[in-house]
């Protein structure tokens, strides 16, 4: 008998094989990385967005589920790049930026149609940091002061707020680190942000910087737009005098998408992101995680802007539920589920009355 052995495969034969191979091995980690992965515009180092984006991460990553933080330029460029930019899934914004968008249309005609919202998420408060010397925001009249950096959110509220007040200053734009640099250099008087505190930013500041926080006014001028706060001594103990607080305005924070057609990948993909974060959002309000958590209220509402629909379906089912414990802590011997038609009708009725009561007291 002989015994035939094959003749050893050429290198080129091989090469071929493994060349065949390999493109399969890409387009399997292609499919994965790809199939379960958002994205999230954010803001700079200095701001908070960025802080709660990495928490998200933190939090919420697993093998089903991977978020992607992006550095952004802030509140009103992310909403810019939420609606244009390729790779963008969410941003985080501010409600006050997307009344300005709304109404000056430059973006879309229709910008509450193109965009919905997943949740409100907490105040960002508005600091004005100033050399000692200054006591009141009408102090600043005539001098130089930064509103950040051009076309950022805190340069369009900014404007807002000082003109509502009547304080008219000669604004310039510059980072906030640069800004507390040229405030101790004489170069000029103040600065404004608008983040969630603490700001890190400011948090950094030394007592011999001799700089304080400035009060803003809560007048009737500001309070149909804005949110009335507070800055504590204990977040900027070298900014505000022992036993002080700053009285100042925020507006809201809120985390926008798209409104992606249901049934389409971006859409599932959001929904997915959805699901982790209403699931898990009692981790997100435990330390280590930033303490602005602690202020959401994933059930709050955003008047005169359309709810991103699994958050909206999320939430009427929690609620549901919610209803139903109720109602059968208060009628031990009901069923859990009703048997008839005409008994989930009834229900469903009363589960829309007990909503519509619970919302106005949000």
């Amino acid at each position: 008998m002989t015994l035939l052995v094959g003749a050893p495969m050429a290198h080129s034969q091989v090469s071929s094989l493994e060349s065949t191979r390999a493109p399969r091995i890409e387009d399997q980690w292609k499919t994965k990385l790809n199939a379960n992965t958002v994205s999230i515009i954010a803001g700079s180092p200095e701001e908070t967005y960025l802080d709660i984006t990495h928490d998200l991460a933190v939090v919420l990553n697993d093998e089903n589920l991977r978020i992607l933080p992006i550095v952004g330029l802030g509140g009103a460029q992310n909403i810019r790049d939420v609606l244009y930019l390729k790779g963008v899934d969410m941003g985080i914004t501010s409600t006050q930026m997307l009344r300005y968008f709304a109404s000056t249309g430059e973006l879309s005609s229709a910008l509450d149609q193109r965009l919905t919202y997943i949740t409100r998420l907490y105040p960002e408060e508005m600091h004005v940091v100033a050399g000692r010397n200054l006591k009141t925001l009408q102090d600043l009249n005539g001098k130089k002061v930064n509103f950040s950096e051009s076309g950022s959110s805190t340069e369009i509220t900014a404007r807002d707020v000082f003109g509502l007040l009547s304080v008219n200053v000669d604004e310039v734009n510059m980072s906030q680190a640069d800004a507390i640099e040229a405030i101790k250099n004489g170069q000029i008087a103040a600065t404004v942000d608008f983040s969630g505190k603490p700001a890190e930013v400011f948090s950094r500041i030394a007592a011999s910087d001799n700089l304080h926080l400035l009060d803003v006014p809560y007048t009737s001028t500001l309070e149909n737009v804005y949110l009335s706060g507070q800055l504590e001594q204990a977040l900027y103990p070298n900014l505000i005098d022992t036993g002080q607080t700053v009285q100042t305005i925020a507006v809201d924070s809120v985390l926008i998408t798209n409104n992606w057609p249901a049934g389409s990948d971006r859409y599932h993909r959001v929904a997915q992101f959805v699901e982790a974060l209403f699931t898990h959002f009692a981790e997100l309000q435990k330390p280590p995680r930033h303490p602005k958590w602690k202020e959401v209220d994933l059930g709050k509402e955003l008047p005169g802007w359309q709810r991103f629909q699994a958050a909206q379906d999320w939430l009427q089912q929690a609620r549901f539920e919610e209803f139903r414990a109720k109602r059968q802590s208060e009628h031990p011997g009901t069923s859990s589920m009703p048997e008839s038609p005409a008994e989930k009708q009834r229900l469903f009725k009363e589960f829309l009355e007990w909503s519509q009561t619970e919302a106005k007291r949000r």
